[in-house]
């Protein structure tokens, strides 16, 4: 056989080799993005980088992505292909809770790690710390570089207060220094004026008195020691003209603002406001946990990767921008331009991240064999002016926290060079339990059984309809103990589904209230009002106009379909349960301190029956009985066992 012959094989077998390799997995989750904040829907975004790779031939834009109201159950959702009221997390949980997701349940990492892949995380976990088994290189990832706590601002919580503390004692010091000071300026004082009114004074050392001049001047109160001297005018004679004239910038510090001549008077400049100097000051406040810092994290994993062995890559950027962090800086600012500013400074650094994370695929040739899947956690925060095209979640409705379209609508696309749709829009429903699937497919896994997400890399991929017709935005109810369970007791629960075009809102709109936090009024619980409300998102899509008394029948069917999920519902475990120990630390590079609790590795939830005593007598086996609010149910008793590890 001849050598062109060899090399033609040669060639074709490493052909086929590439072609067949498993995909580089690139996830990037965004912290509180609204629609309004990508350039695909608002022409004044701060994400050109973003949207160059959303809307390039290789770019599927997903018009229907939907996720959680909130950070901790959106992540659970991603991570496990389930709805997070199934596995307890519906509401999340605060940094003193002892909670995480149940080790009984797989993650995506886990899932790709059994595929071959090399797993690696980086910024925000939130979804346990408490124990060492729910920590992210417990659960599936190599290597992890972030924080467990919710936000980078809870990191910084111990450092602050601890430089508050070393201010105040360096004030007390200085106060102490100062009285010893002016104590010792008195003492010698009175020593100097020497016995009897004599300008003498006793040498210890030497046992003698020695005579004191008189003070050439004598010293009164509130005044300085030393005293400036007036120069010399050297000018006499001459007049004001006859000054060496200085250029505009001569002798002028770098910062100082030329005085400006205005109808012949030369008028001082003006200061910046004390609102201006807080603003900028905001505005150069460097980002600890900004996204460039965890984007050269995963720059160094691209750089360092071989082309023999695929790699995942979960990016989970602090994006978000909250009042607390302006209103540390004292002044009368306007709060809500303050936190927007914030929000786009933060907006660019994702986005240059994004740009860069991309250059280097490119430079280390890992490129064309690499998927990038883009997606926000949850919907943007409140803003007071909802019709303001500014607005992170104009035209929607409802914000962070809300089952309505701006809490739960978010930014997604998905790239990658070998997609060739032909159409970059893809308005088929996506949920974030459907990336676990989707992502697992591209990388040669079996499908998953038992999880609520489904694949649609063939529906994105060919823009054919969705495999998704229904979808839950949340269930939840206010479970409480018997001793809670009296007969003034009002229902408070929260059930949001979705049918094809029509949504139903059922019971409390906002999140229901999370026991660690402080009450805030209405019975303890974040609520507006119970309503029943049903809307027709294809014609509606703002959520406008109620059709529920209209369309009884729609109500009846998704009311009776909601149920169904509600059976599989398990409460929020250990509510009203929070450590006393201090479990943020200033020090970690994970922002928290682990193991002050125990696992749970499952929890499963049935009706109160005879055999119910006997599924909780396990020596690592929680047992706890709640009462449900929502009507509908029979029977409003559930019994749940959690086993512990």
């Amino acid at each position: 056989m001849s050598h062109l012959t060899w090399c033609t094989i040669l060639l074709i077998i490493s052909g086929f080799k590439r072609e067949n390799a498993k995909q580089n997995i690139i996830l990037i989750l965004a912290d509180d993005l609204g629609i309004n904040d990508v350039l695909w829907n608002n022409p004044s975004a701060p994400t050109p980088h973003i949207h160059s790779l959303a809307a390039s031939p290789s770019g599927i834009i997903l018009d229907n992505a939907y996720t959680l109201p909130v950070c901790t159950p959106s992540r659970a959702a991603l991570m496990s292909g389930t709805y997070p009221f199934k596995l307890g997390l519906q509401r999340g949980f605060g940094k003193h809770s002892p909670e995480g997701l149940p080790l009984n349940t797989t993650l995506l990492p886990e899932h790709l790690r059994q595929e071959g892949y090399s797993t690696h995380g980086f910024g925000k976990w939130h979804l346990g710390f408490c124990s060492e088994s729910y920590t992210p290189l417990r659960r599936g990832f190599d290597t992890y570089f972030g924080l467990f706590v919710g936000d980078d601002d809870e990191h910084t919580q111990i450092t602050q207060e601890s430089k508050r503390r070393a201010r105040a004692e360096k004030k007390e010091n200085m106060r102490s220094r100062k009285g010893r000071e002016i104590r010792n300026y008195k003492k010698k004082k009175n020593m100097k004026k020497g016995i009897k009114g004599k300008n003498k004074y006793w040498n210890k050392n030497k046992k003698q008195y020695h005579q004191e001049k008189e003070p050439s001047k004598k010293i009164t109160k509130n005044k300085k020691f030393h005293s400036k001297k007036k120069k010399p005018n050297n000018n006499k004679g001459k007049q004001p003209n006859d000054k060496k004239k200085k250029t505009s910038n001569q002798g002028k510090k770098p910062n100082q603002i030329t005085k400006v001549k205005k109808n012949n008077q030369i008028t001082k400049p003006q200061k910046p406001s004390k609102e201006e100097k807080i603003r900028q000051q905001l505005l150069r406040k460097p980002t600890k946990f900004g996204s460039n810092i965890y984007g050269s994290k995963a720059i160094d994993v691209i750089k360092s990767a071989k082309k023999e062995k695929p790699f995942f890559i979960y990016l989970a950027l602090f994006t978000k921008s909250y009042p607390r962090e302006v209103s540390k800086r004292r002044g009368n600012i306007n709060m809500d331009e303050a936190v927007a500013e914030n929000r786009r400074k933060k907006l660019s650094e994702m986005d240059e991240s994004v740009k860069q994370i991309v250059k280097a695929l490119k430079t280390s040739g890992h490129y064309s064999n690499t998927v990038i899947f883009f997606i926000s956690d949850n919907g943007a925060r409140a803003m007071l002016d909802t019709e303001n095209t500014n607005n992170p979640n104009y035209p929607l409705r409802g914000s962070k926290g809300t089952v309505y379209e701006g809490g739960t609508k978010v930014p997604a696309f998905i790239h990658s060079p070998g997609l060739k749709t032909g159409s970059n829009r893809y308005a088929g429903i996506f949920h974030m339990v459907d990336i676990l699937p989707t992502l697992l497919h591209l990388a040669g896994g079996h499908p998953v059984s038992g999880i609520d997400g489904v694949n649609q890399w063939e529906a994105m991929s060919t823009n054919v309809k969705s495999p998704r017709t229904t979808m839950i935005y949340n269930i939840d109810d206010n479970f409480v103990p018997a001793v809670l369970d009296g007969p003034g007791v009002q229902p408070k629960f929260q059930i949001a589904i979705r049918e094809d075009n029509f949504k139903l809102v059922w019971g409390q709109p906002k999140m229901l209230h999370r026991s660690y936090r402080d009450a805030k009024g209405r019975g303890g619980l974040v609520v507006d009002q119970q309503v029943l409300e049903l809307y027709n998102l294809e014609k509606d899509p703002r959520e406008i106009h109620n059709i529920a008394n209209i369309r009884m029948d729609i109500v009846l069917r998704l009311k009776t379909l909601a149920l169904n999920y509600y059976r599989d519902l398990i409460p929020p475990r250990f509510m009203g349960l929070q450590t006393t120990n201090q479990v943020l630390d200033a020090n970690s590079d994970f922002g928290g301190l682990s193991g002050w609790c125990r696992a749970v590795v499952s929890t499963s939830c049935g009706p109160l029956d005879k055999n119910s005593f006997y599924r909780g007598r396990g020596v690592s086996d929680m047992s706890e009985l709640f009462y449900g609010t929502v009507p509908d149910m029979l029977d409003k008793r559930t019994f749940c066992v959690s086993k512990l590890e």
